[in-house]
Protein backbone atom coordinates (compact mmCIF):
# COMPACT_ATOMS: atom_id res chain seq x y z
CA UNK A 1 0.00 0.00 0.00
CA UNK A 2 3.10 2.19 0.60
CA UNK A 3 6.67 2.36 0.07
CA UNK A 4 8.84 0.86 2.81
CA UNK A 5 5.83 -0.35 4.76
CA UNK A 6 4.41 -4.01 5.16
CA UNK A 7 1.10 -4.67 6.61
CA UNK A 8 1.16 -7.98 8.67
CA UNK A 9 -2.13 -7.67 9.78
CA UNK A 10 -5.07 -5.52 9.51
CA UNK A 11 -8.52 -5.57 10.57
CA UNK A 12 -11.83 -3.33 10.02
CA UNK A 13 -14.10 -2.52 12.83
CA UNK A 14 -16.96 -0.26 12.53
CA UNK A 15 -17.54 0.33 16.27
CA UNK A 16 -17.22 3.86 17.66
CA UNK A 17 -13.94 4.51 19.08
CA UNK A 18 -13.32 7.17 21.91
CA UNK A 19 -10.56 9.04 20.68
CA UNK A 20 -12.32 12.13 19.68
CA UNK A 21 -15.65 13.57 17.72
CA UNK A 22 -14.69 12.80 14.38
CA UNK A 23 -14.80 9.39 15.36
CA UNK A 24 -18.11 8.95 16.75
CA UNK A 25 -20.36 7.29 13.38
CA UNK A 26 -17.68 6.65 11.20
CA UNK A 27 -16.37 3.37 9.97
CA UNK A 28 -13.29 2.85 10.63
CA UNK A 29 -9.99 0.90 9.60
CA UNK A 30 -7.09 -0.35 12.49
CA UNK A 31 -4.43 -1.13 11.02
CA UNK A 32 -1.21 -2.80 12.88
CA UNK A 33 2.01 -2.47 11.86
CA UNK A 34 5.72 -4.20 12.84
CA UNK A 35 7.81 -3.49 10.07
CA UNK A 36 8.12 0.27 9.98
CA UNK A 37 11.66 1.46 9.55
CA UNK A 38 14.20 0.99 12.80
CA UNK A 39 17.74 1.75 12.38
CA UNK A 40 20.03 1.33 15.42
CA UNK A 41 23.95 2.32 16.64
CA UNK A 42 26.08 2.67 19.27
CA UNK A 43 27.95 5.94 19.86
CA UNK A 44 29.74 7.21 23.55
CA UNK A 45 28.76 10.03 25.20
CA UNK A 46 32.17 12.61 25.04
CA UNK A 47 31.46 12.77 28.38
CA UNK A 48 28.81 12.30 31.87
CA UNK A 49 28.28 14.95 34.90
CA UNK A 50 29.15 12.79 37.78
CA UNK A 51 28.91 15.34 40.21
CA UNK A 52 27.80 14.85 43.18
CA UNK A 53 26.58 11.07 43.13
CA UNK A 54 26.10 8.97 46.16
CA UNK A 55 27.99 6.34 44.80
CA UNK A 56 31.43 6.10 44.14
CA UNK A 57 33.18 3.06 41.70
CA UNK A 58 36.62 2.07 42.33
CA UNK A 59 37.63 -1.17 40.33
CA UNK A 60 38.45 -2.94 36.97
CA UNK A 61 37.73 -5.62 34.90
CA UNK A 62 38.24 -6.73 31.15
CA UNK A 63 35.19 -7.92 28.97
CA UNK A 64 35.23 -9.17 25.82
CA UNK A 65 32.68 -6.80 24.33
CA UNK A 66 33.99 -4.01 25.89
CA UNK A 67 37.39 -4.14 26.85
CA UNK A 68 39.21 -2.84 29.83
CA UNK A 69 37.19 -0.54 31.94
CA UNK A 70 38.39 0.91 34.86
CA UNK A 71 37.32 3.58 37.49
CA UNK A 72 39.21 5.22 40.38
CA UNK A 73 38.41 8.05 42.73
CA UNK A 74 39.21 11.31 43.17
CA UNK A 75 38.55 12.36 46.54
CA UNK A 76 39.06 16.41 48.88
CA UNK A 77 38.69 15.68 52.38
CA UNK A 78 36.83 17.69 54.68
CA UNK A 79 36.40 18.11 58.34
CA UNK A 80 35.43 21.04 60.57
CA UNK A 81 37.70 19.94 63.88
CA UNK A 82 41.43 20.36 63.24
CA UNK A 83 42.66 20.01 66.55
CA UNK A 84 44.25 17.29 68.83
CA UNK A 85 45.56 17.16 72.51
CA UNK A 86 48.92 17.70 73.56
CA UNK A 87 49.48 14.69 75.18
CA UNK A 88 48.23 12.33 72.21
CA UNK A 89 50.23 10.10 70.76
CA UNK A 90 49.91 8.73 67.23
CA UNK A 91 48.51 4.88 66.30
CA UNK A 92 47.82 4.76 62.16
CA UNK A 93 45.80 5.81 59.65
CA UNK A 94 43.95 4.21 57.28
CA UNK A 95 41.17 5.09 54.42
CA UNK A 96 37.61 3.55 55.39
CA UNK A 97 35.73 3.01 52.02
CA UNK A 98 31.82 2.28 53.01
CA UNK A 99 30.28 -0.18 50.81
CA UNK A 100 26.78 0.72 49.37
CA UNK A 101 26.08 -2.87 48.30
CA UNK A 102 26.77 -2.07 43.88
CA UNK A 103 28.96 -4.75 42.64
CA UNK A 104 29.55 -5.87 38.88
CA UNK A 105 31.43 -8.60 37.99
CA UNK A 106 33.72 -11.34 39.89
CA UNK A 107 34.36 -10.39 43.33
CA UNK A 108 35.45 -13.83 43.68
CA UNK A 109 39.35 -13.52 42.78
CA UNK A 110 41.62 -11.22 45.39
CA UNK A 111 41.25 -7.80 44.24
CA UNK A 112 43.74 -4.65 44.61
CA UNK A 113 43.51 -0.58 45.50
CA UNK A 114 46.27 1.56 45.58
CA UNK A 115 46.22 5.00 46.99
CA UNK A 116 48.34 8.41 45.86
CA UNK A 117 48.47 11.69 47.11
CA UNK A 118 46.59 13.91 44.98
CA UNK A 119 49.25 17.16 43.57
CA UNK A 120 46.63 19.67 41.99
CA UNK A 121 43.64 21.59 43.79
CA UNK A 122 40.48 19.43 43.19
CA UNK A 123 37.76 21.66 42.02
CA UNK A 124 35.08 21.37 38.92
CA UNK A 125 35.40 22.47 35.69
CA UNK A 126 32.27 24.57 34.46
CA UNK A 127 30.68 23.57 37.81
CA UNK A 128 30.86 20.04 37.07
CA UNK A 129 33.13 16.84 37.27
CA UNK A 130 32.51 14.45 34.39
CA UNK A 131 33.66 11.24 33.60
CA UNK A 132 36.74 12.10 32.06
CA UNK A 133 37.97 14.58 34.74
CA UNK A 134 41.74 13.97 36.20
CA UNK A 135 44.23 15.46 38.39
CA UNK A 136 47.48 14.67 38.93
CA UNK A 137 49.01 12.66 41.52
CA UNK A 138 51.86 11.66 43.04
CA UNK A 139 53.80 8.55 41.66
CA UNK A 140 54.24 6.60 44.61
CA UNK A 141 51.05 4.94 46.78
CA UNK A 142 50.96 5.73 50.32
CA UNK A 143 48.40 3.06 50.57
CA UNK A 144 48.24 -0.52 49.08
CA UNK A 145 45.21 -3.12 49.94
CA UNK A 146 45.12 -6.63 47.97
CA UNK A 147 41.95 -8.09 49.29
CA UNK A 148 39.01 -10.39 48.55
CA UNK A 149 35.60 -8.11 48.34
CA UNK A 150 32.74 -9.17 50.67
CA UNK A 151 30.21 -6.19 49.99
CA UNK A 152 27.36 -7.79 51.24
CA UNK A 153 29.03 -9.21 54.49
CA UNK A 154 31.01 -6.14 55.48
CA UNK A 155 29.92 -2.45 55.97
CA UNK A 156 33.34 -1.19 54.69
CA UNK A 157 37.14 -1.88 53.45
CA UNK A 158 40.05 -0.93 55.69
CA UNK A 159 43.40 0.22 53.89
CA UNK A 160 45.88 0.97 56.18
CA UNK A 161 48.01 4.54 55.30
CA UNK A 162 52.13 4.75 54.95
CA UNK A 163 52.60 5.82 59.24
CA UNK A 164 55.27 8.51 57.40
CA UNK A 165 51.93 10.46 55.57
CA UNK A 166 49.77 9.61 58.83
CA UNK A 167 52.60 10.66 61.45
CA UNK A 168 53.44 13.47 59.47
CA UNK A 169 49.55 14.96 59.25
CA UNK A 170 49.32 13.98 63.01
CA UNK A 171 51.93 16.20 64.09
CA UNK A 172 50.89 19.07 61.97
CA UNK A 173 47.47 19.24 63.60
CA UNK A 174 48.56 18.73 66.79
CA UNK A 175 51.43 21.25 66.70
CA UNK A 176 48.46 23.70 65.17
CA UNK A 177 50.10 24.19 61.52
CA UNK A 178 46.85 22.99 60.45
CA UNK A 179 43.76 24.48 62.35
CA UNK A 180 41.21 24.51 59.58
CA UNK A 181 39.93 23.79 56.57
CA UNK A 182 42.04 26.22 54.06
CA UNK A 183 45.15 25.30 55.96
CA UNK A 184 44.82 21.68 55.88
CA UNK A 185 43.89 21.94 51.88
CA UNK A 186 47.10 23.82 50.91
CA UNK A 187 49.24 21.25 52.63
CA UNK A 188 46.96 18.28 51.35
CA UNK A 189 45.04 18.60 48.09
CA UNK A 190 42.87 14.83 48.29
CA UNK A 191 43.55 11.43 47.62
CA UNK A 192 43.47 9.12 44.95
CA UNK A 193 42.30 5.78 44.49
CA UNK A 194 42.52 3.32 42.24
CA UNK A 195 42.63 -0.40 40.74
CA UNK A 196 44.78 -2.76 39.75
CA UNK A 197 44.29 -3.58 35.96
CA UNK A 198 44.23 -7.24 36.61
CA UNK A 199 41.04 -6.70 38.88
CA UNK A 200 37.96 -8.46 37.75
CA UNK A 201 34.96 -6.74 39.40
CA UNK A 202 33.83 -2.78 40.10
CA UNK A 203 32.66 -2.22 43.78
CA UNK A 204 30.39 0.51 45.01
CA UNK A 205 31.31 2.88 47.57
CA UNK A 206 29.26 5.76 49.62
CA UNK A 207 29.98 8.76 49.61
CA UNK A 208 30.16 8.86 53.60
CA UNK A 209 33.53 7.30 52.80
CA UNK A 210 36.80 8.68 55.32
CA UNK A 211 40.11 9.03 56.29
CA UNK A 212 40.33 8.09 59.99
CA UNK A 213 43.51 9.03 62.45
CA UNK A 214 44.05 6.25 65.45
CA UNK A 215 45.72 8.00 68.43
CA UNK A 216 46.05 7.35 72.09
CA UNK A 217 45.62 9.48 75.07
CA UNK A 218 47.90 8.34 78.28
CA UNK A 219 45.74 8.08 81.32
CA UNK A 220 47.21 7.17 84.37
CA UNK A 221 44.83 4.20 85.16
CA UNK A 222 44.71 3.03 81.42
CA UNK A 223 45.09 4.67 77.87
CA UNK A 224 42.21 6.32 75.75
CA UNK A 225 42.03 5.17 71.79
CA UNK A 226 40.83 8.11 70.51
CA UNK A 227 40.17 9.01 66.19
CA UNK A 228 39.91 11.60 64.18
CA UNK A 229 37.97 11.50 61.20
CA UNK A 230 38.30 13.36 57.59
CA UNK A 231 35.03 12.76 55.60
CA UNK A 232 34.77 13.42 51.66
CA UNK A 233 33.74 16.24 50.71
CA UNK A 234 30.46 15.27 48.87
CA UNK A 235 31.09 18.10 46.49
CA UNK A 236 34.49 17.68 45.58
CA UNK A 237 34.41 14.01 45.16
CA UNK A 238 33.99 11.78 42.48
CA UNK A 239 34.80 8.71 40.04
CA UNK A 240 36.69 9.20 36.74
CA UNK A 241 36.10 6.31 34.44
CA UNK A 242 38.68 5.14 31.31
CA UNK A 243 38.12 2.17 29.19
CA UNK A 244 40.49 0.53 26.79
CA UNK A 245 38.42 -0.73 23.41
CA UNK A 246 41.96 -2.07 21.51
CA UNK A 247 39.82 -4.75 19.99
CA UNK A 248 36.47 -4.04 20.02
CA UNK A 249 34.35 -2.61 17.87
CA UNK A 250 34.12 0.91 19.57
CA UNK A 251 37.85 1.22 18.59
CA UNK A 252 36.89 2.95 15.90
CA UNK A 253 34.92 5.68 18.05
CA UNK A 254 36.37 9.21 17.44
CA UNK A 255 33.90 11.23 19.40
CA UNK A 256 30.37 11.52 20.17
CA UNK A 257 29.21 12.17 16.89
CA UNK A 258 30.74 8.67 15.65
CA UNK A 259 28.01 6.13 15.53
CA UNK A 260 28.37 2.31 14.94
CA UNK A 261 25.38 1.11 12.98
CA UNK A 262 24.20 -2.24 14.19
CA UNK A 263 24.85 -3.44 11.15
CA UNK A 264 28.39 -3.06 11.32
CA UNK A 265 28.50 -4.44 14.74
CA UNK A 266 27.18 -8.12 14.33
CA UNK A 267 23.60 -6.82 14.01
CA UNK A 268 23.68 -5.75 17.76
CA UNK A 269 23.92 -2.49 19.68
CA UNK A 270 25.53 -1.83 22.97
CA UNK A 271 24.83 0.26 26.25
CA UNK A 272 27.95 0.57 28.74
CA UNK A 273 26.89 3.18 32.07
CA UNK A 274 29.40 4.95 33.10
CA UNK A 275 31.51 4.59 30.56
CA UNK A 276 28.97 6.47 28.23
CA UNK A 277 28.49 3.77 25.77
CA UNK A 278 24.71 3.89 24.18
CA UNK A 279 22.24 2.90 21.61
CA UNK A 280 21.02 5.39 19.18
CA UNK A 281 17.16 4.76 17.59
CA UNK A 282 16.00 6.38 14.69
CA UNK A 283 13.08 6.16 12.99
CA UNK A 284 13.35 7.89 9.74
CA UNK A 285 10.14 7.21 7.78
CA UNK A 286 7.24 7.40 9.72
CA UNK A 287 5.72 10.46 7.12
CA UNK A 288 5.39 7.51 5.11
CA UNK A 289 2.08 7.27 7.24
CA UNK A 290 1.22 10.14 5.35
CA UNK A 291 1.17 8.03 2.32
CA UNK A 292 -1.91 6.07 3.33
CA UNK A 293 -5.02 7.07 1.91
CA UNK A 294 -7.80 8.84 4.18
CA UNK A 295 -7.47 10.23 7.21
CA UNK A 296 -5.07 8.53 10.40
CA UNK A 297 -3.92 8.61 13.04
CA UNK A 298 -1.48 6.95 15.46
CA UNK A 299 -3.67 4.85 18.36
CA UNK A 300 -0.87 3.19 20.10
CA UNK A 301 2.92 2.62 19.39
CA UNK A 302 5.52 1.03 21.03
CA UNK A 303 9.15 0.17 20.69
CA UNK A 304 10.39 -3.41 21.58
CA UNK A 305 13.95 -3.97 22.35
CA UNK A 306 14.77 -7.53 23.28
CA UNK A 307 18.11 -7.98 25.39
CA UNK A 308 21.05 -10.95 24.29
CA UNK A 309 21.44 -12.01 27.90
CA UNK A 310 25.18 -12.92 29.11
CA UNK A 311 26.34 -16.37 29.50
CA UNK A 312 28.31 -14.80 32.61
CA UNK A 313 24.85 -13.48 34.14
CA UNK A 314 25.22 -14.12 37.37
CA UNK A 315 28.09 -11.35 37.20
CA UNK A 316 27.31 -9.32 34.06
CA UNK A 317 23.36 -8.28 35.52
CA UNK A 318 20.50 -6.02 33.75
CA UNK A 319 17.75 -4.17 35.68
CA UNK A 320 14.12 -4.34 34.87
CA UNK A 321 13.97 -1.12 33.51
CA UNK A 322 15.91 1.19 30.66
CA UNK A 323 15.50 4.78 30.21
CA UNK A 324 14.91 6.88 27.27
CA UNK A 325 15.71 10.32 26.52
CA UNK A 326 15.64 12.77 23.08
CA UNK A 327 18.68 14.01 21.27
CA UNK A 328 20.00 16.03 18.37
CA UNK A 329 21.85 15.15 15.65
CA UNK A 330 25.41 15.77 17.57
CA UNK A 331 23.84 13.12 20.20
CA UNK A 332 23.24 16.44 22.36
CA UNK A 333 20.22 15.22 24.95
CA UNK A 334 17.61 18.32 24.51
CA UNK A 335 14.92 16.41 26.49
CA UNK A 336 13.45 13.97 28.11
CA UNK A 337 10.96 11.28 26.77
CA UNK A 338 7.64 11.56 28.10
CA UNK A 339 4.27 11.11 27.66
CA UNK A 340 0.60 12.58 27.21
CA UNK A 341 0.13 12.32 30.99
CA UNK A 342 3.55 14.13 31.87
CA UNK A 343 5.13 11.06 33.22
CA UNK A 344 8.44 10.03 31.53
CA UNK A 345 8.02 6.49 30.78
CA UNK A 346 10.53 4.24 30.87
CA UNK A 347 11.14 0.57 28.97
CA UNK A 348 9.87 -2.29 30.99
CA UNK A 349 10.61 -6.11 30.75
CA UNK A 350 7.57 -7.17 29.04
CA UNK A 351 8.81 -10.81 27.73
CA UNK A 352 11.17 -12.69 29.42
CA UNK A 353 12.33 -16.25 28.19
CA UNK A 354 14.79 -17.93 30.22
CA UNK A 355 14.97 -21.45 27.67
CA UNK A 356 16.70 -18.65 25.12
CA UNK A 357 18.06 -16.24 27.63
CA UNK A 358 16.09 -13.39 26.48
CA UNK A 359 14.36 -10.10 27.71
CA UNK A 360 12.66 -7.78 25.91
CA UNK A 361 11.61 -3.97 27.22
CA UNK A 362 8.95 -2.52 25.60
CA UNK A 363 8.61 1.58 25.91
CA UNK A 364 5.08 3.49 24.68
CA UNK A 365 6.12 6.77 22.25
CA UNK A 366 2.62 7.56 20.97
CA UNK A 367 3.83 11.02 22.37
CA UNK A 368 7.14 10.94 21.18
CA UNK A 369 5.59 10.38 17.92
CA UNK A 370 3.07 12.28 17.49
CA UNK A 371 5.43 15.62 18.88
CA UNK A 372 8.70 14.51 16.71
CA UNK A 373 6.12 14.83 13.59
CA UNK A 374 4.99 17.92 14.32
CA UNK A 375 7.87 19.70 15.44
CA UNK A 376 9.20 21.73 12.72
CA UNK A 377 12.73 19.93 13.85
CA UNK A 378 11.42 16.64 14.53
CA UNK A 379 13.31 15.08 11.61
CA UNK A 380 16.81 15.52 13.61
CA UNK A 381 15.08 14.20 16.31
CA UNK A 382 16.28 10.62 17.97
CA UNK A 383 15.93 8.53 20.88
CA UNK A 384 18.71 7.53 23.16
CA UNK A 385 18.26 4.31 25.05
CA UNK A 386 20.57 3.93 27.85
CA UNK A 387 20.44 1.91 31.78
CA UNK A 388 19.51 3.39 35.31
CA UNK A 389 21.75 5.49 37.17
CA UNK A 390 24.34 5.90 33.96
CA UNK A 391 26.89 8.43 35.64
CA UNK A 392 27.58 5.91 38.71
CA UNK A 393 27.26 2.53 37.47
CA UNK A 394 28.97 0.13 35.14
CA UNK A 395 26.25 -2.00 33.83
CA UNK A 396 26.27 -3.39 30.56
CA UNK A 397 23.91 -4.17 28.24
CA UNK A 398 24.02 -5.97 24.30
CA UNK A 399 20.63 -5.70 22.15
CA UNK A 400 19.26 -7.10 19.00
CA UNK A 401 19.80 -4.98 16.08
CA UNK A 402 16.65 -4.24 13.78
CA UNK A 403 18.33 -6.81 10.54
CA UNK A 404 18.18 -9.93 13.28
CA UNK A 405 16.59 -12.67 11.35
CA UNK A 406 14.87 -14.04 14.75
CA UNK A 407 11.75 -12.33 16.66
CA UNK A 408 13.76 -10.86 18.91
CA UNK A 409 14.53 -8.26 16.45
CA UNK A 410 14.20 -4.64 17.17
CA UNK A 411 10.74 -3.06 16.29
CA UNK A 412 8.60 -0.24 16.18
CA UNK A 413 4.78 -1.91 16.41
CA UNK A 414 2.05 0.84 15.45
CA UNK A 415 -1.70 0.65 15.75
CA UNK A 416 -3.16 3.47 13.36
CA UNK A 417 -6.34 4.17 12.64
CA UNK A 418 -8.17 5.29 9.68
CA UNK A 419 -11.36 7.03 8.89
CA UNK A 420 -12.74 9.49 6.18
CA UNK A 421 -11.17 7.18 3.73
Amino acid sequence: MLTGLCLTSCSEDTSTYAVGDDWINSNTKVIFLDTLSVTSSSFQFDSIPVSATNRLLIGAYRDVEFGLVKSKVFTQLSNLVYSLDSEATYDSIAVILKYDGYVYNDTLQQQQFRVYEVLEEIKPEEDYYYNTTSFKSADNDIGTKTFTPHPVQEDSLHIRLNDGFGQELFNQIQKKKISNSNEFLQEYRGLLIEADDSNTAILGFSSESLVRIYYTIGDETDDIKETLDLGFSITNSFHNITSNFSNTWFEAIENQMTYLPSTTTGNQTYIQAGAGIATRIDLPHLESLNNINGTGTIMEANLKVSLKKSLSKKVLTTRDSLQFYIINQRSEIISELFNYDGITPMGFITQKEDEFNIITYTVPLKYYLDTKAADYDGDNWFLVMYSQDFNSSLDRYIFYGEENSNAYKMKLELTYALYDE
